[in-house]
C-alpha cells in the first residue's frame, strides 16, 4: 500500500521503543506524554503515530515471572 502525503510518495520505517515504569499510572502519562510528542512531530513531509503496544515480561525480585 503506497501513502501519499502532500502529493509526495511516502517512506516508511519502524522504531522499537523500551519504556521502563514504576505504575500504571506513571505508564498512562508515559503513554499520553509520546502521543503528544507524536502529534507534534507530524507535518505534510512526514507523520507518526503509534503501530502497536506490547506488554513485555516483568520480572520479580525473586526473578521469577
Amino acid at each position: 500500500m503506497e501513502i501519499y502525503i502532500g502529493g509526495k510518495k511516502m517512506k516508511t520505517k519502524y522504531v522499537t521503543v523500551k519504556v521502563s515504569y514504576d505504575t500504571e499510572d506513571t505508564w498512562e502519562i508515559t503513554l499520553q506524554e509520546v502521543k503528544e510528542i507524536l502529534q507534534m512531530m507530524n507535518n505534510l513531509s512526514r507523520n507518526a503515530t503509534i503501530v502497536s503496544t506490547e506488554q513485555g515480561v516483568n520480572i520479580n525480585d525473586d526473578g521469577q515471572d
